[in-house]
C-alpha cells in the first residue's frame, strides 16, 4: 500500500509549500498530494483555498493577484517562525523539483467558478511543458473536468474525488473518464471500497491519520492512503 503525503508534510510544516514537499520526501513515501488554484495572469499555483487569508500574511482571492504579487506574501510564518519566507509555489516549480525523484504528484484541481477551460489548459500546459505526465495523477471533485483532461492528454492518470461512496461506480467511472477513485476514509465506507478493489478498481483513501485507519485500509486492499502524517505512516508500513 502506497503512502501519499497530504499537502506535503502537513503535520510538521506549512502545507503546500516547498518546505512541506522537501520534508515529506525525506520519508519512505510514494507520493505527495497538493492543491492547485489559478492566478489573475493564469499561472497555476499550489494553495488549497480560493483565498490566501488562512495560509499567508495577506488577504484576498488567489485569482485577484498576479503570480508576482502572490510571491510577495509569506506562506510559512503562520505555521511557525522558522518557516518565515516560504512562498506560494507555482505548479511548475513543484513539478520541476519532483521530476528526478521517485515520487508521484497527486494534483488536486480545485473547482473554479468560471472559465474552467482556461484553468485546465494552463495546468495541462505546465504538465506537458515539464514532461511530467507519467509522474502526475490529476484528481478533482469537479468530475466534469476529467473528460476534458483526458481528451487533451490521455496519458495523464485521472482520479475522481468523492467524500461518500458512489453507487454503480464502474459505469460512473467510465462516464467521467476516471482511471482511479479517491474517497474519504470511513469505517462505514470500507465495505464499498473493499468491493471496488475486488472488482479491479484502483482506490486510494484520504484523511487516513491513525494506525487503526491505515491498517483497515491495508486490509481492504486499497492502492494508497493520503495522510497528514507521512512520518508515522512510513514508519508503520515500512
Amino acid at each position: 500500500m502506497k503512502i501519499i503525503a497530504h499537502r506535503g508534510n502537513k503535520r510538521y510544516t506549512p502545507e503546500n509549500t516547498m518546505a512541506a514537499f522537501i520534508s515529506a520526501a525525506e520519508y519512505s513515501i510514494n507520493g505527495i498530494e497538493l492543491d492547485v488554484q489559478i492566478t489573475r495572469d493564469h499561472i497555476p499555483v499550489v494553495i488549497h483555498d480560493s483565498k490566501i487569508d488562512r495560509t499567508t500574511d495577506g488577504k484576498g482571492n488567489v485569482n485577484s493577484f498576479t503570480f508576482k504579487e502572490l510571491r510577495n506574501f509569506d506562506a510559512g510564518s503562520w505555521f511557525g517562525e522558522q518557516f518565515r519566507g516560504e512562498k506560494i509555489p507555482s505548479l511548475e516549480e513543484v513539478l520541476l523539483w519532483v521530476k528526478e525523484k521517485n515520487i508521484t504528484m497527486h494534483v488536486e484541481l480545485k473547482e473554479q467558478k468560471d472559465n474552467y477551460e482556461a484553468f485546465l489548459d494552463s495546468c495541462l500546459a505546465v504538465i506537458h511543458g515539464t514532461r511530467t505526465e507519467k509522474k502526475v495523477v490529476i484528481s478533482t471533485f469537479a468530475h466534469s473536468y476529467l473528460p476534458y483532461i483526458k481528451e487533451r492528454n490521455s496519458s495523464i492518470e485521472t482520479a475522481l474525488l468523492t467524500k461518500t461512496p458512489i453507487i454503480r461506480i464502474s459505469g460512473y467511472r467510465k462516464t467521467v473518464n476516471a482511471d482511479s477513485i479517491h474517497i474519504r476514509h470511513s469505517y462505514y465506507y470500507a465495505k464499498f471500497y473493499r468491493s471496488w478493489v475486488r472488482n479491479g478498481h484502483t482506490v486510494r483513501t484520504y484523511n487516513v491519520n491513525s494506525t487503526r485507519e491505515a491498517l483497515r485500509c491495508q486490509a481492504a486492499g486499497v492502492d494508497g492512503i493520503i495522510s497528514d502524517d507521512p512520518k508515522m505512516m512510513s514508519g508503520l508500513l515500512k
